[in-house]
Formats: C-alpha cells, sequence, structure tokens
C-alpha cells in the first residue's frame, strides 16, 4: 500500500464505521500501524542527512541537510524559516532597497547575525527554536504592504562537511552571505528578491503555496527542492540543530530529533529511574494525557542520549508520542554510533499503544 495514502483510508473505514454500520453488521478490519526498529540514515560523522520519518507506515525520507535554504510557509499565514540544520541566521536592516545594500553598510551587522558565538542575545537571529513558528521567526512575517518587507543580511551557514571524519564533524565550509528582501506575490503567492553583498542587481524566484506540506523549500543556487513529507505523514526528523544554550545563545547540537508540533504531534518523557514504569510493560492505560507537550518540537531533542565520557544511550528513558490523528506510540532509543564507536548512525524502536 502507498505509505501516503494509509492515514486517509484509515479515516475512511472510521468513517464507515459511523455511517454505515449497525449492530448486526460483521466486523470491518481497520488498517492498525506496527511497531518497528528503525535506523535512519543520519550518514555517519558529518551528519550530513535529515531524516524524516513517519511511524505509522515505517518510511523515512532523506535529504542533504545544505540542500535547501529557505522554508516558505503553506497556511494562511505568510513566514519563512531559515534552515538551522546549517547554522543559517538572518538580520534585519532598515532598506527596502535591495540593490542599495552594499557590504559597509551591514558590516556591523555581520558581527552579530552569528551562530554558537556565545552570544545570549544572537537568539533573535534565528527562527523560534521550540518551532512556534507562526509566533516568532528570524525574518518577519510578510506583510501585504511592500513597503513593510525589510532586506535582510542572511548568514548561509556552513555546508555539509565532505571530508572522511571517524569524529563528529557537522560543519564543512562557510557558504557566505546574502540579502534578501521577502515579498507577498499574487494568486497567494511568494516572492524572494537575492543577491550577493557586492551586487548592485538581484535575482528572484516566485513560491507557490500547497496546502499539503507544512512549508515549501528553496535552494537560492538549485531553485524549488523536495524536503519534508506531506504535512500528514511524518511524525520526527534526526537532523543537526540550532538550539540555545541558556545564557549563551545559539548552538548547534548534533544527534537532535525534532517533533512535528507544527502539525499537532506531541510527547513526553517516561523516566524509569523515578517511576515503575518500564518500555516493556507501558500500556495505552498507562499514558498520562496531561503531560503530553505540544509547543515545543525539542521535547526529544537531545535528551535521548549524552556526549559526556563517550558516545551513549540514555537506557532509564523512553518517550510516548502521539500523531496528528491521535494514534499513541511508546519510543526508545537503541543507538547512536556505530560498531566502531563513531557517532551518526542512531537506531530506535517504537511500538503503538
Amino acid at each position: 500500500m502507498i505509505p501516503h495514502i494509509v492515514k486517509k483510508i484509515r479515516y475512511i473505514f472510521l468513517s464507515v464505521l459511523l455511517i454505515g454500520c449497525n449492530t448486526d453488521d460483521d466486523p470491518i478490519f481497520v488498517p492498525q500501524p506496527s511497531g518497528a526498529v528503525l535506523a535512519p540514515n543520519v550518514g555517519g560523522p558529518a551528519e550530513p542527512n535529515q531524516v524524516w520519518i513517519d511511524l505509522d507506515t515505517q518510511t523515512m525520507k532523506v535529504n542533504q541537510r545544505d540542500s535547501w535554504d529557505f522554508g516558505f510557509y503553506n497556511g494562511n499565514e505568510f513566514l519563512v524559516i531559515l534552515n538551522g540544520s546549517i547554522l543559517m541566521a538572518a538580520g534585519k536592516t532598515e532598506f527596502t532597497d535591495i540593490d542599495a545594500v552594499t557590504e559597509a553598510n551591514v558590516a556591523s551587522l555581520k558581527l552579530s547575525v552569528l551562530v554558537n558565538n556565545f552570544d545570549a542575545e544572537n537568539v533573535k537571529y534565528v527562527d523560534d527554536i521550540k518551532g512556534n513558528y507562526l509566533k516568532r521567526t528570524a525574518i518577519d512575517k510578510i506583510s501585504i504592504n511592500d513597503s513593510e518587507n525589510k532586506v535582510y543580511l542572511i548568514n548561509m551557514g556552513y555546508a555539509v562537511y565532505k571530508g572522511n571524519e571517524t569524529s563528529l564533524h557537522s560543519s564543512g565550509d562557510f557558504r557566505g552571505w546574502k540579502k534578501v528582501r521577502i515579498l507577498r506575490y499574487k494568486n497567494n503567492q511568494y516572492k524572494i528578491q537575492y543577491a550577493n553583498l557586492s551586487d548592485t542587481t538581484h535575482k528572484e524566484f516566485i513560491i507557490n503555496k500547497n496546502n499539503n506540506y507544512l512549508f515549501n523549500f528553496l535552494s537560492l543556487e538549485n531553485g524549488i527542492e523536495d524536503i519534508q513529507p506531506p504535512k500528514d505523514n511524518w511524525d520526527l526528523c534526526f537532523t543537526v540543530f540550532t538550539n540555545e544554550n541558556v545564557g549563551h545563545g545559539t548552538y548547534s547540537f548534533a544527534d537532535f530529533v525534532i517533533l512535528n508540533t507544527l502539525n499537532k504531534t506531541a510527547a513526553y518523557q517516561v523516566n524509569t529511574t523515578t517511576s515503575s514504569l518500564t518500555y516493556e510493560n507501558f500500556t495505552k492505560d498507562q499514558v498520562d494525557p496531561s503531560k503530553f507537550i505540544y509547543d515545543d518540537q525539542r521535547v526529544i531533542g537531545s535528551t535521548w542520549r549524552s556526549t559526556y565520557a563517550g558516545a551513549t544511550v540514555y537506557t532509564n528513558r523512553f518517550y510516548v508520542i502521539k500523531d496528528n490523528i491521535g494514534t499513541l506510540y511508546k519510543i526508545r532509543f537503541l543507538k547512536m554510533t556505530n560498531n566502531e564507536g563513531h557517532r551518526g548512525y542512531p537506531e530506535f524502536e517504537y511500538k503503538p499503544l
């Protein structure tokens, strides 16, 4: 069965049960998800890949982290996210004419629009780390009034590392700087203007909306890119992630797991040290609905593993996940390294409740 229609078929079966059945009807089989052990192809110590996972269908979609630059929101609002997996950042200028912006205009701003520089204030230059993009993004929401849409200085982050490494090396060459201005366009579209800082002319892309997906993704070099699965067909993602080190600003985390909270996926952690619950015996009846966190994509984050005194997986915890249609899963992590101890080889197991 084609993975992306499984959830829709389950909806149809449930509708038939509600509309067409009576007590004399024979039972109707409703397809249910099954558990699995999955090993996402993160790609080894350079962790070059993002892996988007649908627990319902056991499918994993892989893209190279630096294959996209911007994500354009497909919902009712107009907003744009940066590729935080390669440490991109954005700072607003006071210009509306992109061709008028020069290196000299943004020289001082370049000193601030950085990631990993131990500046507590630099969180404002990246998107909301909890994933609440409807509340805040580094680039302001795109106004219907063009005069309110400013030019941004864009730190393009780092390409994935291309060498052979046995230790973690998640950043390659610096990709430089761009100037960018984003506008609304006719027929519910976006227009992005972009150029190198020294250029006096610019290029443009027009981006359409597609409500089947959370975002449409753009590479300034290659155009529209196929990155995330449809919004209903992924629950979590393995990625390098721009997080916050409280008091020290933004900081990059490898071996990170984010949730699809923008499409109502939720989760919470169960600590087996402080409770009598175990992964093996945990049942649906033991789920605590009050503990689900809906507004932070980092519920799992880096809490499943430790990098102190070697890369190891915590064995005293597991997680409960609820997907966008209410299916419950328990999930625990088994590995973060290969047999040689190299990072970038995660493995986890999960079961529906």
